[in-house]
């Protein structure tokens, strides 16, 4: 249908109302589909009014990958996803037609219409208009206008096989670069690890120091990870250019690279604005470290003095100068930290906290044997219940204190096997220190021995503290002594005590005091045989001085005892 201009009638009149026309008649096509979808009562009336505008929900109409306009409000019964539907369609009608499409708009009572070669594609009306912002009718026409014009720009040219081969020629080229790019990247990566391994390993071979080695490993490991994470950061760079590159050279795709532009320049402005308003919070938060890390040093040289012997601070002495150091460094590192906290990017959001809060509940649940073993350890160490060298006794283990650590306390015993016991075990259980004695440092080492009745108690006193006089290791001052500590029913029971300086060689002390025992016994003549028995043998069991190194002496007739042993053990 086509309107023309009456006589007397203004051209500009007869313009609206044809596109008026148009529009309503477009409306009222794509109305058909949605009144024949809405349920009817008897006499035709529908079961419920149309939708309200305010009820409506925002239907966004889109062209060639592009938005074109967001509709909010219903128009004519028309709810905006069926508007939405039906803008689509008509453009693309419109741009299939032959020749170049031209965009016109006009003002109507309702807003305005947008026509596209002569074919009204859309309605704005004051209601779709964004009420947040402002938008007055005018910029809102200005704007789908644009719109419109570069999505049905970007179509036309789509069409044409020269941009088609010109997008697909560029995407190769920009491809084929890509592909050199990272080869060259790879080349100078490997060129770059050689010579930085070779660096590290000149250093460390210059390094005699085990601390310096071990310093600069770690920050070989460090510089490591800093290079691997630049260089992926650096190819993650080099494909996102050549995606939104890619993507650009296509009119359909043209929308996500610029997406692709506008997100990074976002993200950019946002690190860069979080960036420097992070600055004076890190600035305190560097100088609150160095001034502890100033702190924690002098204190660690003062207590390392103490602990070398050099002088006494405050009451402390060597033994307690470490534990010391290490608590006090970690009070203040730990109070350090809780004044740097408030400073810290992100230390009052929601997800921050959070994580404060998952960390204190999971080292509460977790970490209470730990910090239990450490509380055993400070205990043991300011108790002075033992120290390291000194001889003590964990249970049933005995061995020389190694180490009192903050988790462990380590024991060296007389076979040189070293054992670990947790500071709890060591605080709840038994612990006998043999290096407290009143009368010095030492240990008192009982050897057990009966002898018959038959023997004079007094020759056996005299022949233990003979053998413990010869015994190498056994001190002279205290004097060992003999007890007599019980008189069974076939013996005499005697517990040769002794004193030895040095408690890890006490295995091989009652080694030699055992065989110079037997010695001095077999030279007295007195037999050590303390078993239950019924009648003394026929001849005495000794061993004769020339075989007591086990070989025959030349020209010897035989032992000075033979016969087999007549005595009947009893059960």
């Amino acid at each position: 249908m086509q309107y023309g201009s009456k006589p007397g009638v203004p051209r500009w009149v007869a313009r609206s109302l044809r596109t008026a026309a148009c529009a309503l008649m477009m409306l009222m096509a794509g109305m058909g589909p949605a009144l024949a979808a809405l349920p009817s009562q008897p006499g035709g009336t529908p079961d419920a009014p149309p939708e309200s505008p305010s009820a409506a929900v925002d239907a966004t109409a889109s062209y060639f990958n592009r938005d074109i306009i967001t509709y909010r409000a219903a128009f004519l019964g028309i709810p905006p996803q069926q508007r939405a539907l039906n803008t689509e369609a008509s453009i693309e009608r419109a741009v299939s037609l032959p020749g170049t499409a031209v965009i016109g708009s006009h003002e109507i009572p309702q807003g305005v219409v947008i026509t596209l070669s002569d074919i009204a594609v859309l309605v704005l009306t004051p209601d779709d208009l964004d009420p947040v912002g402002g938008e007055t009718l005018e910029q809102a026409r200005e704007a789908v206008v644009g719109r419109l014009g570069e999505a049905v720009r970007a179509a036309e040219s789509e069409l044409e096989p020269r941009y088609l081969l010109r997008g697909l020629l560029y995407s190769l080229l920009a491809t084929a670069l890509l592909v050199a790019a990272l080869w060259g990247y790879r080349w100078l990566v490997i060129r770059w690890h050689a010579w930085l391994e070779k660096l590290i390993q000149k250093r460390l071979a210059a390094t005699h120091a085990e601390a310096g080695r071990q310093l600069i490993r770690g920050m070989a490991t460090a510089l490591r990870w800093i290079v691997r994470i630049a260089e992926w950061v650096l190819v993650l760079v080099l494909l996102e250019e050549w995606l939104r590159y890619v993507l650009g050279q296509f009119a359909y795709t043209r929308p996500w690279a610029d997406a692709m532009t506008g997100w990074i320049l976002l993200k950019l402005k946002a690190w860069g604005g979080a960036l420097l308003g992070a600055l004076p919070g890190l600035l305190t938060v560097v100088v609150i470290f160095l001034l502890t890390r100033a702190i924690t040093r002098t204190l660690s040289l003062m207590l390392k003095g103490v602990e070398r012997g050099r002088y006494s601070l405050l009451g402390i002495d060597a033994q307690l100068a470490e534990p010391t150091r290490k608590l006090m460094i970690a009070v203040i590192w730990l109070f350090a930290l809780a004044m740097a906290y408030p400073y810290l990017p992100g230390a009052q959001t929601d997800a921050f906290k959070g994580l404060s809060v998952l960390v204190g509940l999971m080292v509460s649940l977790g970490a209470s044997s730990i910090i239990g073993q450490a509380a055993g350890g400070f205990t043991l160490l300011y108790s002075r219940t033992m120290q390291p060298g000194d001889f003590v006794k964990i249970d049933d283990t005995e061995g020389m204190v190694v180490q009192i650590g903050l988790f462990t306390t380590r024991l060296r015993t007389f076979t040189g096997v070293e054992v670990s016991f947790p500071n709890t075990v060591v605080l709840n259980g038994r612990l006998e220190n043999y290096s407290r004695h009143p009368e010095g440092p030492g240990l008192w080492m009982d050897t057990g021995l009966t002898i018959g009745y038959d023997t004079p108690w007094r020759q056996v006193q005299r022949l233990l503290l003979q053998a413990a006089r010869e015994t190498d290791g056994v001190q002279a001052a205290p004097e060992p002594f003999v007890l007599q500590t019980a008189l069974s029913d076939f013996y005499v029971e005697y517990t040769l005590r002794t004193r030895i300086e040095d408690p890890m060689r006490r295995n091989a002390i009652r080694t030699d005091l055992l065989g110079r025992i037997q010695d001095a016994f077999n030279t007295a003549g007195v037999q050590i045989m303390s078993p239950n028995y019924r009648a003394d043998s026929e001849e005495p069991k000794l061993v004769a001085r020339e075989f007591w190194e086990g070989l025959p002496v030349p020209g010897a007739s035989g032992p000075a005892t033979g016969g087999a042993d007549g005595r009947e053990r009893g059960d």
